[in-house]
């Protein structure tokens, strides 16, 4: 297909800065141009003073918790824990393949209305054989790129341990270079024994992990009182602190924690709104961002807008340093370092002349002027607020006039009530594990 898109304001992160240029972008075979390469379109897209970034990247989904609206769940949790056992880990007990094929479609289709084209998936479920494979299936047919990992605990005994760590195993050596790619899932270390983190360690190779790190209080704590050290201390000590691993939450951590983090190459990701939410402490943005870690954002499963979780990090991140005096600065570095973990796996941004496309135009048009300096102005009180448009991933539109273009999984859509009423049913059964 050969596309034309015309009079957007281009926006391109690069490793320190963020430029903006309106101009025509073309697309012909997939690829990336800003010279005009055929005489005739198949299809012009009129984007004129709209804005056209690379495809946008949430750093941290749990797609698992897609069907967990209206979950027969029972309150009070009482604290951290409780909501744990009662809710998630009951509910991720009762996922079956139909329930995860589901919600994978489900959360695909909302992370491409959202301008989403890159999801960071934290995976886990009531059965393990290929469930990975089951997820990136969908994730191909919707043209999501990103990376897949299963979650692994002590909570569910040996077998399924070993089962998980197999499958996250297999799942990272099949995938190599894909746009879906393997990391190696942790729950988190008060979850995980010293048996466990060794058997990790010694299975998956170099592949990154991704884990929960200081998301509640307890996680420190019981890491101190079990082991002696800090809960990144820990995981370094086995040899974890891997290249693009993805530290999730990092809420509580020690100053010797920050010390470690900031001589490895890894990501810390934010989960404002979830961690509000759960009446959790926010790990300090601005302190992770000013000590040289990178820094960006994720949904943790709470819904599928990164440019809600831009938002809601740059305001918070004022309030908890209880200053007006911050934010840009902030809201640059998530921007950019979404991007540089886009790229840290081989995934083109999508933007670049020679490229294959990966964009996605939002619907907004400024009314007061807007060039390079004035972006992050537009980006915090505008475009985060406006709603995506288009999304173009190589050669296919995904997103057409706000309508996703792949009608895919109807029989799953159609019995989703249905679905989700036996998934209910099981997590009612499964109450019982543990309490």
């Amino acid at each position: 297909m050969n596309l034309e898109i015309s009079g957007a304001w281009v926006v391109t992160p690069t490793d320190d800065t963020i430029r903006v240029e309106k101009k025509n972008l073309y697309v012909k075979d997939g690829k990336v141009l800003f010279s005009k390469p055929f005489e005739k379109a198949d299809k012009i897209i009129d984007a004129t003073n709209k804005i056209l970034f690379p495809g946008l990247v949430n750093a941290h989904h749990h797609i698992y918790s897609t069907l967990s609206k209206g979950v027969p769940c029972e309150v009070p949790f009482v604290n951290f824990e409780g909501n744990l056992k009662q809710l998630w880990w009951t509910l991720d007990h009762s996922l079956n393949k139909e329930d995860m094929v589901l919600s994978t479609a489900i959360a695909a289709k909302d992370s491409l209305k959202n301008g989403v084209t890159t999801i960071f998936d934290h995976h886990i479920s009531g059965y393990t054989e290929n469930a990975l494979t089951d997820m990136a299936e969908v994730f191909d047919a919707y043209g999501i790129s990103g990376t897949l990992a299963f979650e692994l605990s002590d909570r569910n005994g040996e077998e399924f341990f070993q089962k998980s760590l197999a499958e996250n195993v297999r799942f990272a050596k099949a995938q190599k270079g894909k746009s879906v790619q393997g990391m190696i899932g942790l729950h988190a270390s008060f979850t995980l024994c010293d048996e466990s983190l060794q058997k990790i360690a010694d299975a998956s190779e170099d592949f990154p992990i991704h884990v929960h790190v200081a998301e509640g209080e307890i996680d420190g704590v019981q890491c101190f009182e079990k082991y002696g050290k800090g809960l990144i201390e820990r995981f370094e000590s086995f040899g974890l602190l891997r290249d693009n691993s993805l530290l999730i939450h990092c809420s509580n951590l020690t100053e010797k924690d920050v010390e470690i983090l900031k001589k490895r190459n890894v990501f810390i990701v934010q989960a404002v709104d979830s961690n509000m939410n759960n009446a959790l402490n926010v790990g300090n943005i601005s302190r992770f961002i000013a000590e040289g870690i990178k820094t960006t954002v994720g949904t943790d499963g709470m819904h599928s807008s990164t440019m809600k979780a831009y938002k809601n990090s740059m305001i918070f991140t004022k309030y908890l340093n209880q200053t007006p005096d911050m934010g840009y600065g902030e809201m640059q570095a998530l921007f950019l370092n979404s991007f540089k973990l886009k790229k840290a796996f081989g995934l083109p941004l999508g933007v670049i002349e020679g490229e294959p496309a990966d964009i996605a135009i939002f619907d907004y048009e400024p009314t007061t002027p807007f060039n390079t300096d004035q972006f992050l102005g537009h980006f915090i009180f505008g475009i985060t607020e406006s709603i995506c448009q288009y999304v173009i991933k190589k050669d296919e539109i995904l997103l057409d006039d706000f309508h996703v273009t792949k009608d895919l999984y109807r029989d799953l859509f159609k019995r989703s009530w249905e679905i989700s009423k036996k998934m209910f049913e099981r997590f009612e059964e499964n109450k019982k594990l543990y309490n």
